[in-house]
């Protein structure tokens, strides 16, 4: 029998899940919005730095925020759909001079990728080739940001304080669409063989938070799940070759096109 999830990793809406990791950081994760988006804090008191991975809504982050006395004085986006950047401007208009970090390549120059796609002025950008990493770093707070095209162009994922970001690269037990503007199956394909063999070299009792709140294998929709329980039964990681992959039916299909 497969073992399924046995984690309560379910947040019900308008809670925010909060663990301090033992270096001190806070992790806060969130579900949010019609798409069941996965949003993610990292906190350093101590220097005032609060960075907001992929904020759906604003209002209420900055309401939940406030009510710590805290501020956000970052946002990293995995990439540049509007279900991941709903709540930017919304943030942006309190604290205009906060920072909004991005890759260069996440935005589709197509006319219909402007549909799905939210125009977004960054303050900085990443830049490194395909299945690089750079280390991104304020207060106490260091991520480990890799750049993992496919799903869209100049996606990232993120990782360090015992989770793993991964943005619309992987769900708990699947994987991004590759059927959207902007969309490429082969470089999904690399940047999930990439994403790997990193977890694998990451503590097994890491989190890895999705982009979206989907099934397990069980048919429950847990927040996360272990990084060894994505490596033991995630399909797409477990996909041993490309046409294995592209043979998954979920890669590509008719709903709306914002997941």
């Amino acid at each position: 029998m497969v073992p399924t999830h046995l984690g309560l990793n379910v947040l019900a809406k308008g809670e925010f899940g909060r663990r301090v990791t033992s270096d001190g950081v806070e992790v806060w994760i969130a579900q949010m919005g019609p798409f069941a988006n996965m949003n993610t804090a990292f906190i350093d008191r101590d220097s005032g730095v609060v960075v907001l991975v992929d904020p759906y809504n604003g209002k209420r982050w900055l309401s939940a925020l406030s009510e710590e006395g805290l501020a956000p004085s970052h946002i990293l986006l995995t990439h540049t759909h509007r279900d991941h950047t709903a709540g930017v401007k919304r943030i942006r208009k309190q604290y205009p001079e906060i920072e909004v970090w991005g890759h260069v390549e996440s935005v589709s120059p197509s006319l219909l990728g402007r549909i799905i796609f939210k125009q977004t002025d960054f303050t900085n950008i990443w830049q490194q080739p395909p299945d690089e990493q750079v280390v991104w770093s304020a207060g106490k707070i260091s991520l480990v940001v890799t750049h993992s095209p496919g799903h869209a162009p100049g996606h990232v994922t993120l990782h360090g304080h015992e989770v793993y970001c991964a943005g619309d690269l992987l769900f708990t037990a699947k994987s991004g669409r590759v059927d959207l503007p902007g969309s490429d199956p082969t470089a999904q394909w690399r940047s999930i063989r990439y994403a790997r063999d990193l977890l694998r070299t990451l503590p097994s009792d890491w989190r890895l938070i999705p982009g979206h709140r989907y099934e397990w294998i069980d048919g429950t929709t847990p927040d996360w799940v272990s990084l060894g329980e994505a490596l033991a039964h995630n399909y797409s990681l477990n996909a041993k070759k490309i046409e294995d992959f592209d043979r998954l039916p979920y890669q590509r299909f008719d709903d709306d096109l914002a997941a």
